[in-house]
């Protein structure tokens, strides 16, 4: 038991104690009653008998236990000389009754005056143990085992109630750590019926929450799982808690799902100084970097901090990989650097022969036909480059032309039918093989351009009395 049940305990049986004692003090106090009843009847009696010869006096004494002493009797014992100091008293009534404690004993004294002389009579004092020892003894003992029984049932419903309480403590520490809690039935009279029933109803709801917590963790990592960008969430303590797949392959790592520090993932100095820098100043970074796992890798770092509060903040990293598009401006790049020289060529070709036809050149009928021949040429390979470049514009601005299926091998044959002379002067044999109902579902412009290209450079680089085969594989992966 606590320290306050053992309080409790100790003042029920102090009650317990008390109202015996009660009971003791209510039974002597009746039995004084009729004694000082009986008593006065018995004074009245002896008044009567009082000059009845002796022998008759001392039986009826003996009988109703009661002494007598006058006031012309000897003061030598105690009781005589305690009597006397009765009689000396001053006191209103004639006849009275008063209760008297003469060596060591209580008595009911009678005073009787109304004669001489004057008579007392003595009744010793009887208590509940003095006139019924055995229906008091009884009562004591059934008392007492009535009392030990109270006593016992207390303990025990206290120590039921711990027990019962301790395991609804239980089974709350088990909610708190999702194990299975112990069950526990009450009754609704029960004093721990109510909390019981709560708990019970707690472990539903913390159940059901936690199927809806899983569910929903369960959509937001499959989610993370098929962002195309890099995420990783960093603890307070420099601990990595989460990440997806696009992080580790964009750091070209294993990243263990278990806590561990970030650090052991990412080896790239500016990368650590701007997550250490977040948690430093308490504010976000970003920042363009060449990761140190591959140096083509170029990625745009953003380190955002999640939470103010020290004691649970979290930094988010989020890559973005700008290798490809790097990449892209890089070809654009050469490309128009390429582009730029290849169009001096036919331009500075072009104005060279027309300056020349200008100068007189013109008046020789050969020389003519062949200058205009190269002009041509020129300008044929110039416009060529002016397509690629409006075709690469095209890609640029993204065109947001509808798709719609269209039959390759009429495209193929169009843009042979377009390139027929070039055809003819290498005497190029040209073979389609592409079924006729063969449709692709795509945007015509694009395809008609790829397509476009593959064919001219098949001509442009073909041998002299080549051969262009032109065919569809399809190629399960």
């Amino acid at each position: 038991m606590t320290k306050h049940d053992q309080v409790r305990f100790y003042k029920l049986a102090t009650i317990l104690v008390a109202i015996y004692i009660a009971f003791i003090l209510l039974i002597n106090l009746v039995i004084y009653r009729q004694q000082s009843a009986t008593l006065k009847e018995r004074r009245a009696d002896y008044a009567l008998i009082v000059k009845d010869a002796d022998f008759k006096r001392q039986k009826w004494l003996q009988q109703n236990k009661l002494q007598v002493v006058t006031s012309q009797s000897p003061q030598h014992t105690k009781l005589e000389r305690s009597v006397a100091d009765v009689l000396n008293r001053d006191h209103t009534t004639r006849n009275f009754s008063v209760r008297q404690k003469i060596d060591g004993r209580w008595y009911l004294v009678a005073v009787h005056q109304s004669s001489q002389p004057t008579f007392v009579l003595l009744m010793p004092q009887q208590r509940f143990w003095h006139t019924w020892p055995e229906i008091a003894l009884t009562v004591t003992v059934l008392y007492l085992l009535f009392s030990l029984i109270v006593l016992w049932q207390f303990k025990r419903q206290r120590s039921h109630f711990y027990e019962h309480l301790k395991i609804l403590v239980a089974n709350i520490h088990h909610i708190r750590y999702e194990e299975t809690p112990e069950p526990i039935i009450f009754q609704k009279d029960a004093s721990l019926y109510v909390l019981a029933h709560e708990v019970n109803q707690l472990n539903k709801d913390m159940r059901h929450m936690r199927q809806k917590i899983a569910i929903q963790q369960g959509s937001f990592d499959r989610l993370i799982d098929h962002l195309p960008v890099g995420v990783m969430v960093i603890n307070e303590n420099r601990q990595v808690v989460l990440h997806n797949e696009a992080m580790g392959q964009l750091l070209e790592t294993a990243i263990e799902p278990q806590k561990h520090p970030y650090i052991d993932d990412i080896k790239t100095y500016e990368f650590t100084r701007m997550i250490e820098h977040t948690f430093r100043y308490r504010r976000s970074h970003h920042q363009y970097i060449q990761l140190i796992q591959n140096r083509e890798r170029f990625v745009d770092a953003n380190v955002v901090q999640l939470n103010t509060v020290k004691s649970k903040f979290q930094a988010l990293v989020i890559l973005y990989d700008l290798t490809d598009i790097r990449r892209v401006e890089q070809m654009q790049l050469d490309f128009v650097s390429n582009v730029s020289h290849e169009l001096k060529t036919p331009v500075t070709a072009i104005t060279g022969f027309a300056e020349t036809l200008l100068a007189g050149a013109k008046d020789d009928p050969e020389t003519l036909q062949q200058f205009l021949k190269i002009i041509y040429e020129e300008s044929t390979r110039l416009t060529a480059l002016i397509q690629d470049i409006l075709a690469l514009s095209h890609l640029d601005r993204q065109d947001q032309t509808q798709a719609q299926d269209i039959g390759l091998k009429a495209i193929v044959e169009a843009n042979l039918e377009l390139m027929q002379q070039k055809i003819q002067q290498k005497e190029i044999h040209v073979s389609v093989n592409i079924p006729e109902t063969l449709t692709f579902k795509t945007q015509k412009m694009k395809l008609n351009q790829v397509l476009k290209n593959l064919i001219a450079n098949g001509i442009t680089y073909n041998k002299q009395a080549g051969s262009l085969v032109i065919a569809l594989k399809l190629i399960i992966h």
